[in-house]
């Protein structure tokens, strides 16, 4: 998947391995991980099957290698993106940790799903706020827009806030189930 990104994302034009993963954690980032890490990996592989090339160019004395797609690296890449999608389980830490909560005391579940419901709802504000600068980048653009990009982006953006707010709506739900019990136990 890594290196599918990485060919989506080169579309938009050339990027340093850098660049690359600043793109990723504004973007896919929020419903696929990348770290530098794999990113080089995967930059290898693409390079090896002629999808990728690269340019250096000079900032100072230091040398920037700047990726680019080749024809090869657009067929693959259209080809894989109007393949059928799969259906995949969701892997979600959260909910493992969950299934063993029997072993855990109740006011340490109660500050566990309080600290994953802060992280959701941080997610949820930079999300908001990457929609809003979104539109009124879009709003500012005077020629004609690539509709298809920006309507398939925005989808998948509106899809992550979804995802989030269902996410902090059922955790709350939760926590106030945990906490009830713990008034029940108490008689109160």
């Amino acid at each position: 998947m890594q290196d599918k990104i990485i060919l989506g994302l080169l579309l938009d034009g050339d990027k340093s391995s850098y660049d690359l993963q600043k793109t990723m954690e504004k973007s896919t980032g929020y419903f696929y991980n990348a770290s530098q890490g794999s990113i080089q990996p995967a930059l290898k592989k693409l390079m090896s099957n002629s999808h990728v090339t690269f340019s250096e160019e000079y900032q100072g004395e230091r040398v920037k290698k700047v990726y680019q797609i080749t024809d090869e690296g657009k067929k693959d890449f259209f080809n894989w993106a109007s393949q059928a999608i799969d259906l995949e389980k969701p892997r979600d830490p959260a909910l493992v940790k969950m299934y063993f909560f029997n072993y855990v005391e109740q006011d340490r579940k109660i500050e566990l799903v309080e600290q994953y419901l802060h992280e959701i709802r941080s997610v949820i504000a930079t999300m908001t706020m990457m929609k809003q600068m979104s539109l009124e980048q879009i709003a500012k653009i005077k020629e004609p827009l690539d509709t298809g990009k920006i309507e398939s982006r925005m989808a998948t953006l509106t899809f992550g806030l979804d995802y989030y707010t269902f996410l902090n709506e059922w955790y709350e739900k939760y926590l106030t189930q945990i906490k009830n019990k713990i008034g029940q136990d108490d008689g109160s």
